[in-house]
């Protein structure tokens, strides 16, 4: 088959991204001629035989949404150009055969938060609306690939969408990140902890996430503050994403945490060896489609605290690791990490017996069948 896929930017480490160059890449090990169409590319070009990358005429807007506008223009010009058996469209563009819904419904998002009359008024919140409308709205066609049972639920809700236009996908870790041999995840927890001055008798938080509010740093490091003063002073908390290192520190000396126990991470391809020195993951998002890097901890036997906004919460919880409910309360996270600290061995074990009987790896297969059904249907 020939397939086109559109994404507006790809850059590396982002999660739609991923899986972007995945689906593509699968695609084409399986024969089929895949063309990837973006505005932009950072970051080391594919040399897949089959997988062509192609680049849309610049496009200058004041705006994400009027860029959004555009840039469905040009991949509707190069669709009808170029003949393809089937398209995915991994940002919300309108006429895809298949949209990959990498976050929650956003309308149903923006009437929790705003009156109605603001978003009525709002042109910026019209124009995102209207975006969703085209793709989800009951004109449309459009199958939608979906990565977490919460999204269905909103969806149909707003848009009464029929369920035979959805296609639920399992996670999507990749398999790099399965632990490696016993001795190895050892060996590697060492080293990575002595990296970063955590001893072996000290404890390690992590979060994982690009923005520091959304993803809820300041509520982990909160709840580290709040934790029992003799845990709290051997207790260590690092956080991998591209904020600037001072907003983390910052927050810290508010709560009158050590600048020595605070670890600020860069982006990194594989967080492995990150999941495999950490005690605890710390995930309080405010917003969160999926989380796959919920996932990627459970596999590697990392018991999570997240909250239930998470679109993966649902596997956390059946690991039998604390979600912490919505309306959020902040004492209700201190309790958690507090409690999950106190039980470490016993919640390890827990983690590890159930992600053993998981596939968490099975996006991207599940996802090409379809394409490859749908061509053939």
């Amino acid at each position: 088959m020939r397939l086109l896929i559109s994404l507006y930017k790809y850059f590396p480490y982002g999660g739609l991204q991923k899986d972007t160059l995945r689906f593509a890449r699968e695609a084409a090990r399986r024969g089929h001629q895949v063309t990837l169409l973006t505005t932009s590319w950072q970051g080391e070009h594919p040399t897949d035989a089959s997988l062509s990358i192609q680049f849309t005429p610049s496009i200058r807007a004041w705006s994400n949404t009027a860029r959004m506008d555009e840039f469905a223009k040009r991949v509707e010009e190069f669709r009808n150009q170029g003949g393809y058996d089937v398209t995915l469209a991994m940002n919300r563009i309108p006429n895809a055969d298949f949209y990959f819904a990498a976050d929650s419904c956003l309308k149903h998002y923006l009437r929790q938060k705003h009156w109605a009359l603001t978003l009525a008024l709002s042109p910026r919140y019209r124009a995102i609306l209207r975006q969703e409308e085209a793709v989800f709205g009951k004109a449309s066609s459009t199958r939608i690939f979906t990565i977490a049972e919460a999204q269905v639920h909103e969806f149909q809700e707003e848009y009464g969408i029929p369920a035979e236009r959805f296609f639920p996908l399992p996670p999507g870790m990749d398999e790099a990140c399965l632990p490696p041999p016993l001795e190895t995840t050892r060996r590697l927890r060492q080293e990575t902890r002595r990296e970063l001055g955590v001893k072996s008798d000290e404890l390690l938080l992590l979060l994982v996430g690009t923005s520091f509010l959304r993803k809820g740093a300041d509520r982990a490091l909160t709840a580290m503050a709040a934790l029992p003063a003799v845990l709290r002073e051997r207790t260590h908390f690092a956080m991998i994403g591209n904020n600037p290192p001072k907003v983390l520190y910052q927050c810290a000396g508010k709560l009158q945490l050590p600048s020595r126990q605070i670890h600020p991470l860069p982006p990194q391809e594989h967080v492995s060896e990150l999941l495999l020195a950490a005690d605890l993951m710390v995930h309080p998002a405010r917003e969160e489609g999926t989380g796959t890097v919920l996932v990627e901890a459970l596999a590697n036997g990392l018991p999570v605290v997240c909250t239930a906004v998470c679109g993966f919460s649902p596997y956390v919880a059946a690991a039998g690791c604390p979600v912490i409910p919505e309306p959020y309360r902040q004492s209700s996270l201190n309790e958690a990490v507090a409690e999950a600290l106190a039980r470490l061995p016993s919640l390890r074990e827990q983690t590890a017996a159930y992600a053993s009987g998981q596939d968490f790896c099975g996006r991207t297969r599940v996802a090409i069948d379809a394409l490859e059904n749908f061509v053939n249907s």
